[in-house]
């Protein structure tokens, strides 16, 4: 039988042991209680209907009384109304009482009657009861016959006082109070006898009450006990083999003859000893497997002594076996190594830490590793060891050396073309000022001069390029400045007075991006100082700059003549706007000119999307 089997048995044995001694008490209780409050309510009956018997009686009497003294007054010629009333009221009082009686005395006869009475004693008061009962029917006919006789005499007749003093009032005070007495006194003693029966019934349901309870509760201990026995000698058997195998017995077998949870678990133990019995036997397989490892590993005690290494330890680090005998971890590590290992081992939650780190040779040299530390305790012992495994990588170190020397090779290189593609755009801007100075025709001069600015930009961008680390971007801001401040130096007036305006965020750009955003600058600016302020002494250039989610936001103003009304930027076919579309589609932006502020001046917008920079 299952262990939760006997378990349910037993709490379902003890649980309906309880219902059954409730249930039991419950019944004999309520039937104890519901049998007094009937026999109460019985003999309050009786008492009640044997006193309306009483009363019925004593007021016949009154009212004969009270019948006879009416009647007297009639007879000594009181003829008016409200004494015959009275008499006839009287009259009628008699006959309500005397039929009161009668009904009281057959109530009285079913209430007296009962059909169990369990005693000598009861069955004697009863018949006793029964048998006054008789006497009081037997005694009343004659009280009802004079009574009869005296409401129906004439009323001129006067011995009806007679008849009352002589006969009626005597029968009754002798014969019938008497018999009422009586079988009052029986019926309360009836009662009294009744109740010590009902209580004589209560106690003996007490004890049947006690004796169950008593029995309920032998039986749950005995229950108990058993299933107790069922339950602890198993775990008891369990708990020495147990015992025996963790003391090293693994030969020791656990037998149970039952078929439960225990049994389950002693063949769960048995092929747990099994098992570890067959893992004792491989210990040396194990071993094998830790010395063909290709990383090195250390197994040290607390303080850091060698307690175990491998194979590779020794061909790594060129050792002999037995030369790390005594030999403490910390004598191969790095000062910085050996302080941060030791500073992570004091927590022991900390887990397993890994390191770059270089272990020292037999020969002074140092060995890069990624060295692995973590604690192992022992349970048996209760001490714990240090398990530190060290991977070489040489290999990867001598590789990322000759990346590393080949970016460098590259980055060089990148930079000697980025300088010389920089000083040929300075060799061909120079060719182009020999040209302007030996040129007379002005139109051509300027052409010249617009196509030197341009090369400008584009070397400007170059030089950026050559002055930044990674070559990959240029800070468009400080690239501004310096151009702005070329195309100033070539066409700003000596008695002009142009004033720049810079709101430049720091925004980076790739080489992609940057050369044609620098021509289309430098178209802008050029068109300024060209078209804005001709013949003006005074001007102001304004250039904003702003970055938003990837987008940057350009803004190119001045306060000069502004545009002429037929200007349209998607028709115009001159040079510089045709150029400025053709740089504004290369960025993939849009762009727009607005009149400036007041109606002064000229604003050209452009927004594109900013590259990645790799």
């Amino acid at each position: 039988m299952r262990l939760g089997t006997k378990l349910l048995l037993g709490f379902l044995a003890v649980a309906f042991l309880v219902l059954i001694t409730g249930s039991l008490s419950y019944y004999l209780s309520n039937q104890i209680k519901n049998d007094l409050i009937q026999e109460s309510q019985k003999s309050a009956k009786e008492l009640q209907v044997l006193t309306e018997m009483t009363v019925s009686l004593q007021n016949s009497m009154l009212y004969t009384r009270n019948f006879l003294t009416e009647s007297e007054k009639l007879r000594e010629g009181d003829q008016s109304l409200r004494t015959s009333s009275q008499v006839r009221q009287a009259r009628d009082m008699i006959l309500r009482n005397m039929e009161q009686f009668a009904e009281s005395k057959i109530e009285f006869s079913d209430h007296a009657h009962r059909d169990e009475l369990g005693s000598d004693e009861l069955s004697e008061l009863h018949l006793r009861m029964h048998t006054l009962m008789d006497s009081l029917t037997l005694t009343y006919g004659p009280y009802r016959g004079l009574i009869d006789e005296l409401l129906d005499q004439d009323v001129e007749e006067d011995y009806g006082e007679e008849i009352f003093n002589v006969t009626i009032e005597p029968y009754f005070r002798n014969t019938l109070l008497p018999l009422l007495d009586n079988l009052r006194y029986n019926s309360n003693l009836f009662l009294g006898l009744q109740q010590e029966k009902l209580e004589a019934q209560a106690e003996q349901t007490v004890r049947r009450i006690i004796l169950v309870t008593v029995f309920g509760f032998a039986f749950s201990l005995l229950f108990a006990f058993i299933i107790y026995r069922s339950i602890t000698q198993p775990v008891n058997t369990l708990t020495t083999a147990a015992r025996q195998i963790g003391s090293g017995n693994l030969d020791q077998r656990i037998k149970l003859e039952s078929n439960d949870e225990l049994s389950r678990l002693a063949d769960t133990f048995n092929q747990m000893a099994e098992n570890l019995s067959k893992s004792m036997v491989s210990r040396s397989y194990v071993n094998n497997i830790i010395q063909s490892m290709g990383d090195m590993l250390f197994v040290t005690d607390e303080e850091g002594t060698i307690i175990m290494s491998n194979k590779t330890v020794y061909r790594k680090l060129g050792y002999s076996n037995g030369d790390l005998d005594d030999f403490t971890i910390w004598e191969l590590f790095t000062d910085e190594t050996r302080v941060s290992v030791k500073k992570g081992l004091v927590n022991h939650d900390v887990g397993v830490q890994e390191f770059e780190t270089e272990l020292q040779s037999k020969n002074g040299d140092w060995l890069p590793v990624i060295l692995s530390t973590s604690i192992v305790a022992d349970e048996m012992s209760e001490k714990a060891s240090l398990v530190f495994v060290a991977s070489d990588i040489s290999v990867q170190k001598e590789s990322e050396k000759r990346i590393s020397d080949s970016l460098h090779e590259k980055n060089i290189l990148l930079a000697e073309i980025h300088h010389r593609v920089k000083n040929n755009l300075a060799v061909i801007s120079g060719l182009l000022q020999m040209q302007m100075w030996n040129m007379e025709d002005e139109s051509a001069k300027i052409a010249l001069q617009h196509s030197q600015l341009r090369i400008q930009s584009i070397a400007l961008v170059h030089e950026k390029l050559y002055q930044n680390e990674t070559f990959a971007d240029i800070v468009i801001s400080d690239f501004v400045i310096e151009l702005v401040d070329a195309v100033s130096d070539s066409f700003k007036q000596p008695d002009q007075n142009i004033k720049m305006d810079y709101n430049l965020e720091q925004v980076k750009m790739n080489i992609n991006q940057a050369i044609p955003f620098s021509l289309l600058l430098n178209e802008c600016i050029v068109n300024a100082y060209k078209h804005a302020f001709l013949g003006a002494v005074n001007g102001e250039i304004s250039i904003i700059l702003k970055e938003s989610e990837d987008k940057l936001h350009v803004e190119i103003g001045d306060n000069g003549v502004g545009l002429p009304e037929d200007f349209d930027y998607e028709s115009q076919q001159s040079l510089g706007v045709t150029l400025i579309r053709t740089l504004v589609s290369q960025l993939r932006g849009e762009a727009s000119y607005h009149p400036g502020k007041n109606g002064k001046g000229t604003i050209f917008k452009l927004e594109f999307t900013l590259e990645e920079i790799n």
